[in-house]
């Protein structure tokens, strides 16, 4: 298990052919950073904290960066084995915590794109694997705000920084004194596997992208290993590898706006959207390391993305058809 440092140690979590970074911190308490997938907390966690020597019942907090299923589905599973845990997750994504339904029907999941590209005819396959990554559903214990900390003791304090646009409640967990920050997937990057690009429904994604570049953290710990303009794609980024990640993720979000730009002066304001976002994603690939989809041409993944900026840029709900 890979040490970030002497107090931070990080948890790679496997889930439906993808991968999650968890992270353990110790201070006089033990929290742990989002819970990953349903079967994250014992195919990955309690193996992690028996290599460190801990059990269940030294968990004092599981906080999440936001509640998308590959960051939270597991939540249920480690109230079941550590139940004085705290579950501590922004208000804006504690709808997310209530069933798989919640996510089926949230703006901020990839079913939500296939709707609004008018391919439900793929959402029976897909709800098989959402209800595979959520598991039992128990709520939250404590609703973050923008300012709260979490003290763990021994100097280590976890400043919540909500930075909403991959989530409205996306949020960031910054340890001043030990400068690192945890991100989980409020910086994108160009996307978070190669071919995809960046996941965002929002373009406050821009102002959060902003607002951790002036932390000054020295040592980032992200949710995935998004892609940027580095060699390696380590979730863990330390010095001046902070600063080209966040400048990556802003190049790749003006790709996005650029082309969205483009299709609205096109297409027009009245183009459904399945039009708007094949013309924004023709565009964007030649800016982008993005592949076409073999089902849906445009990656719903991208959906998201590119629906923010149309919305930004005054393409409203009115003329979403």
């Amino acid at each position: 298990m890979p040490a970030v440092d002497e107090r931070i140690y990080r948890v790679q979590a496997p889930y439906a052919g993808n991968a999650v970074h968890l992270y353990l911190v110790r201070g006089e308490k033990l929290a742990l950073i989002d819970s990953g997938a349903a079967d994250s907390p014992s195919a990955a966690v309690e193996p992690a904290l028996r290599e460190l020597g801990l059990d269940w019942s030294d968990l004092d907090y599981l906080i999440n960066t936001h509640g998308h299923k590959d960051h939270a589905g597991g939540n249920g599973e480690v109230k079941a084995a550590a139940p004085r845990a705290e579950i501590a997750l922004h208000h804006a994504d504690a709808y997310l915590t209530a069933s798989p339904e919640a996510h089926l029907h949230s703006p901020t999941d990839t079913s939500y794109a296939m709707r609004l590209m008018g391919r439900e005819d793929l959402l029976p396959e897909y709800e098989v694997t959402v209800r595979k990554v959520v598991g039992r559903s128990v709520g939250v214990d404590r609703e973050l705000e923008d300012g709260d900390t979490v003290d763990l003791g021994q100097g280590v304090r976890l400043m919540v920084v909500h930075t909403p646009g991959h989530t409205p409640g996306s949020c960031c967990f910054y340890w001043e004194a030990g400068g690192v920050v945890f991100t989980g997937d409020a910086i994108q990057g160009h996307g978070w596997r190669p071919g995809y690009g960046p996941i965002y429904h929002d373009a406050a994604y821009l102002g959060s992208l902003d607002r951790i570049g002036t932390l000054g953290a020295q040592t980032l710990c992200m949710g995935h290993a998004f892609g940027w303009s580095g060699v390696l794609n380590d979730p863990v980024r330390r010095g001046p590898e902070i600063a080209a990640t966040l400048e990556s993720s802003r190049m790749a979000s003006a790709a996005i706006e650029r082309a969205a730009g483009l299709a609205l002066e096109r297409r027009g304001p009245d183009a459904p959207f399945i039009d708007l976002a094949e013309f924004a994603f023709r565009e964007m690939v030649y800016d982008l390391p993005i592949t076409f989809d073999r089902q849906t041409l445009v990656p719903p993944s991208i959906a998201g993305a590119i629906r923010a900026h149309l919305e930004a840029q005054g393409w409203g709900p009115a003329t979403l058809r």
